[in-house]
């Protein structure tokens, strides 16, 4: 388990650097949309190193469905997204789509449930902050490029849908 964490590690350090996280961006991410969507959730390139899943949201704008990989860590019957954006000045897109409809559904290994997503604030802000620094170090130096707060969107969930 400790050679796992550590080659967790080696990935983060890498993928938080600016050309790690245009890499992932613009090769890995695709790519895994493509596994995971074959797989029905199960496998991805990124869900080797780390949990992944297919967040499921309706387009702010455009009202169409859309599809995002992304790193989570649960909480409880929670599950915990970080706005980060590979460190990008701008916040992603699913976060705005989950601000105009909260409800979403999202796919972990294979089985999808339906959620509602929040923002968190003030001392829980805080403490999920430093799980998920903890978690993926790379998100440490997404903030400091970003020159943003970083959003943290947590998922509530319900039901399999």
């Amino acid at each position: 388990m400790r050679i796992f964490r550590r080659f967790q590690l080696i990935v983060a350090r890498l993928s938080a650097t600016r050309p790690g996280a245009w890499f992932v961006r613009t090769c890995i991410q695709p790519f895994d949309r493509f596994l995971l969507r074959i797989s029905g959730g199960r496998f991805g390139v990124v869900s080797l190193v780390y949990p992944t899943l297919t967040l499921i949201t309706t387009g702010a704008r455009s009202g169409v469905q859309r599809r995002t990989p992304l790193l989570f860590f649960p909480d409880g019957n929670r599950v915990v997204l970080i706005a980060s954006n590979f460190g990008r000045r701008q916040h992603p897109a699913w976060y705005y789509n989950l601000q105009k409809n909260p409800v979403a559904q999202v796919n972990i290994y294979g089985r999808t449930f339906t959620c509602r997503a929040y923002e968190v604030s003030g001392i829980e802000y805080l403490e999920l902050w430093e799980r998920a620094v903890r978690y993926y170090p790379g998100f440490a130096a997404y903030a400091q490029r970003a020159g943003r707060t970083i959003p943290i969107v947590v998922l509530d969930l319900n039901i399999p849908a």
